[in-house]
């Protein structure tokens, strides 16, 4: 346990300098930051890198892509979510954790965490593990192999075969019970379904616009069930209105196909201003402000009302009462 102590305190020594690191951008007053429990573990111990980003309220922030391992030989165990903390001034804080573990002696230099925020990338810098192997005792006597175990008990191995045969033909009946109620449910959601359509998709939207508004979610501290069902609305309205397979598209791909579309392009800021506060709520866990969530509904129903197809008018018939003529 003294040598133990003693290696630990040393690396733990020499490599405190690299348990954290930050990156900040003083344009935009963006910090993001990354730091370690312990910069020296034994081997199979475990340690936990936290990591930070300080920013502005209203920027769209994609946390790094981390997977099973680091670098080779330091595993991921555990990723928490993300935790946003309100640091007051318009600035919050996006924090979350990744507890590691090594198997394998050596000092290893785990790589920088990217951060992409609206359009820019930052990263912390790289930190340093040492992972120390554990101390073998020789003076304790070795111990024999462990005997042989007896095989489980599988309880398939002591059913009849008949009984296999009734479970079979059970589950071939509820089959055939499901199948029949899910065709007659079928049948039925498509007379619905013919009736919706019948609906335009402008008042379809302001309609459940309008409901929305009416249910209070939001000020029943609601905040994310409030705003996927504002994007929902809205995506099914995009996807009816203008053709697009708004609901398979990410926040970014909906903005980009719209932008070349002349009806959205005077209202194409609002509707990226509600994605993005959206993506905010229901990802890093912000809590809007209740202006905030005033202002997405006005953006929403504007949008709607923006690019609302216009109405043709009725042919006026000509002044002799004959029916006006076409043009070639």
């Amino acid at each position: 346990m003294k040598i133990r102590s003693i290696l630990l305190r040393v690396f733990g020594g020499c490599l405190l300098v690299s348990m954290s690191a930050a990156t900040v951008s003083a344009q935009n007053q963006i910090v993001v930051r990354a730091q370690m429990d312990s910069a020296a573990i034994m081997m199979g111990d475990q340690t936990t890198v936290r990591l930070e980003v300080s920013q502005d309220k209203g920027k769209f922030v994609r946390l790094p892509i981390i997977q099973d391992t680091l670098v080779a030989g330091v595993e991921v165990l555990r990723i928490s979510k993300p935790d946003t903390v309100d640091l007051k001034n318009n600035r919050i804080q996006v924090n979350n954790e990744v507890l590691i573990t090594s198997f394998d002696s050596g000092l290893y230099y785990l790589p920088p965490f990217k951060y992409v925020i609206d359009n820019d990338t930052f990263e912390t810098q790289s930190l340093s593990l040492k992972v120390v192997p554990v101390p073998v005792d020789t003076t304790h006597a070795e111990f024999d192999i462990k005997g042989v175990d007896a095989p489980p008990f599988v309880l398939w191995d002591y059913v009849p075969a008949w009984v296999i045969y009734l479970l079979i033909a059970l589950v071939v009946i509820a089959a055939g019970i499901y199948a029949y109620w899910r065709w007659g449910r079928k049948a039925k959601g498509g007379e619905a379904a013919a009736e919706e359509k019948a609906i335009p998709p402008y008042e379809r939207a302001i309609q459940a616009l309008h409901e929305l508004k009416d249910s209070k979610l939001w000020q029943q501290g609601q905040e994310k069930a409030y705003y996927t069902n504002l994007t929902e609305i809205l995506r099914v309205y995009i996807d009816q209105r203008f053709h697009i397979n708004a609901m398979e598209m990410t926040s970014t791909q909906i903005i980009d196909t719209l932008r070349r579309n002349e009806e959205t392009k005077a209202v194409n800021q609002q509707l990226r201003d509600i994605l993005e506060m959206a993506d905010f709520v229901k990802f890093a866990k912000m809590r809007p402000l209740p202006d905030d969530n005033e202002q997405v509904m006005r953006y929403a129903e504007n949008f709607v009302e923006e690019t609302k197809p216009e109405e043709k008018a009725p042919e006026q018939p000509a002044a002799d009462g004959t029916a006006p003529e076409k043009p070639e």
